[in-house]
């Protein structure tokens, strides 16, 4: 019949995966109808957008999610919906479980998300490709910063830039030469400074990417409390907290991982280590955060 539309076997127009999955199922005109999909226990965001009158309308088919609104957390489940209209902040919100929502909007946006989450896509894919470390790391310490900034109990939009500077807080690694990314050798005092570059063409990687917020995470995630670190020596209340918790995170899981020049510590030397350095390169709080969670999933005897 014409303008009869059927479509099964999960079809779709077009899709773009990245760490979500965003189906293209059909446009008429302005509108646009799409299908979301999140993994459980992530942090999400829907950002205000450059296009005035834009409406998006979002309805649960599976799973649930909290949406952070100033200070109150609002749970929904499915069948549940919401719209944004003309929104001048950002909406944090995060999935409980694995999620499915339909998505609709008054104007097209899915080439602008291709386009976006493909770049995001392609930086990961580089890290991946001149080191499979980097790549595996970086979402292994995405996973201890979301956890960590939820023990902290700190606010829904925090972890969500949070999440993302995490999960690309090496990509400029991709520019550091193979022979000193992965000498089996103690490096030079010139290599050692080459290494340190990585947080720097990282920050400018993600420049114009994201908020202006996550590039600065990035850049500072290994500056040190007593003002040690790099790039610019930070101290203190100078470092975002969110480069403080990926500080730990980062050396938690580079210490217990196998690397070209040395051989895994254990969890338990590994956290010694860390809380060593409580105070001078650490945030107390941030390391027993780590800790606990640690404890919870068995990684570490009480």
């Amino acid at each position: 019949m014409d303008g009869l539309f059927i479509c099964k076997d999960k079809k779709y127009i077009d899709q773009v995966r990245g760490t979500s999955i965003l189906s293209l199922l059909a446009r008429k005109d302005d509108m646009e109808i799409m299908l979301y999909e999140f993994t459980a226990e992530r942090p999400n965001s829907i950002t205000p957008g450059n296009t005035a009158g834009l409406m998006e309308f979002y309805y649960i088919l599976e799973g649930s999610i909290i949406i952070e609104e100033g200070s109150k957390s609002i749970r929904m489940q499915k069948d549940d919906y919401f719209y944004v209209n003309n929104i001048k902040e950002t909406v944090p919100f995060r999935t409980l479980t694995d999620t499915k929502i339909l998505y609709i909007t008054s104007q097209p946006v899915y080439n602008l998300l291709y386009t976006y989450t493909d770049e995001l896509r392609n930086l990961l894919d580089k890290s991946e490709q001149k080191d499979a470390y980097t790549y595996k790391h970086s979402k292994r310490v995405q996973d201890y910063s979301v956890k960590i900034a939820g023990k902290l109990g700190l606010s829904g939009e925090i972890n969500y830039t949070l999440a993302l500077a995490s999960l690309f807080h090496d990509v400029g690694k991709c520019f550091i030469p193979d022979e000193i990314l992965n000498k089996p050798s103690k490096l030079s005092d010139e290599e050692f400074n080459y290494i340190k570059k990585h947080s720097t063409y990282s920050s400018e990687l993600l420049h114009g990417k994201f908020v202006e917020d996550i590039s600065k995470i990035v850049e500072a995630h290994h500056e040190r409390l007593d003002g040690s670190g790099y790039p610019k020596g930070l101290k203190g209340d100078e470092i975002r907290i969110e480069a403080k918790i990926i500080a730990v995170a980062d050396s938690y899981d580079a210490m217990t991982s196998n690397r070209a020049y040395r051989n895994a510590w254990t969890p338990e030397e590994a956290m010694n280590e860390i809380k060593h350095c409580i105070g001078t390169f650490y945030d107390k709080d941030i390391v027993l955060a780590l800790e606990k969670i640690l404890i919870e999933e068995g990684i570490l005897t009480k």
